[in-house]
């Protein structure tokens, strides 16, 4: 029953994404069409391939089978470890597609269900929260600032318009054989690299006109817990030398009692105050009010 699939797993393996992506395809219209991984793999090679509305697609199904019988029992049933793979391929999807505040929301499942099932991907989905916040406090930041002058919201809607031509124009590149998987991974970073610089240097430039409203507003990812994803106020540090929010580890301690970074065990008693990073937080909110709404 699991043939195609199975051979599917070896060509993904293999980097062979669309003749994975085909077999997974095979798998579902002949036997899989109940399976949930096998749209979950199909939905991660579709990320490989740069297809965001099918990946999408693929982890909302394999999500929806997970919360149904055999995998999950009745009504208010939790679901099983296994989902968390497509709470988070649906999160890299979605944020590809700029639908950052449900992007978040689903990676935040898909931290908390891992933090809960002590599986070792936890510091990789820090990371994607991380960057999916800063992702959702950048949209809220680009907003204000727009509002605060409409020249720049011309020139960055502008910028905007250019990367989205260039990116689609690279696309056809791609599905006409002219870019590898590879190049085209390349050249798309370097495209946004060189929109983001422009961006910044068009920020910075109004920014230095006399106008401080119009400075870009930051938090550091050192002043921010790995576990809430929120400013620390009371930061503990642990053994392996990893700071967290004194409330958030000792109620992630209490259901597991495990170290979140390292797994191992780790209890209240062998946490110490970091009052370094606790006294700089104090400063960078004493001096940075809009930095409660982070």
């Amino acid at each position: 029953m699991s043939a195609l699939r199975d051979l599917g797993n070896e060509h993904f393996k293999a980097g062979a994404y669309k003749e994975a992506e085909q077999l997974y395809t095979e798998a579902i219209h002949s036997h899989s069409r109940s399976d949930p991984k096998v749209f979950a793999n199909r939905s991660l090679t579709r990320i490989r391939l740069n297809d965001w509305p099918g990946a999408e697609s693929d982890a909302r199904k394999s999500l929806e089978l997970y919360a149904s019988p055999p995998f999950t029992s009745g009504k208010g049933a939790v679901a099983p470890p296994a989902a968390m793979k497509a709470h988070y391929y649906l999160a890299q999807a979605l944020i590809a597609q700029r639908h950052v505040s449900e992007a978040l929301t689903e990676g935040m499942t898909a931290y908390r269900m891992c933090l809960d099932n002590g599986d070792s991907s936890a510091e990789l989905l820090s990371q994607f929260v991380l960057r999916a916040k800063q992702a959702q406090w950048q949209a809220k930041e680009t907003g204000r600032l727009r509002e605060l002058n409409a020249d720049l919201r011309v020139i960055e809607e502008l910028l905007e318009g250019r990367l989205q031509e260039d990116l689609k124009e690279l696309q056809t590149r791609l599905a006409d054989g002219e870019l590898g998987q590879t190049g085209f991974e390349e050249e798309r970073r370097i495209l946004e690299k060189e929109a983001e610089d422009r961006r910044k240097r068009v920020r910075q430039g109004m920014s230095a006109e006399g106008k401080p409203e119009m400075q870009e507003r930051n938090v550091p990812d050192h002043l921010i817990d790995s576990i809430t994803f929120e400013i620390m106020h009371d930061p503990v540090i642990t053994p392996s030398g990893a700071s967290y929010e004194r409330v958030g580890l000792l109620k992630h301690l209490r259901a597991t009692g495990l170290d979140p970074l390292t797994r191992e065990a780790l209890s209240e008693k062998q946490l110490y105050p970091n009052v370094a990073l606790r006294n700089a937080c104090s400063d960078f909110l004493e001096n940075n009010g809009w930095a409660v709404d982070y």
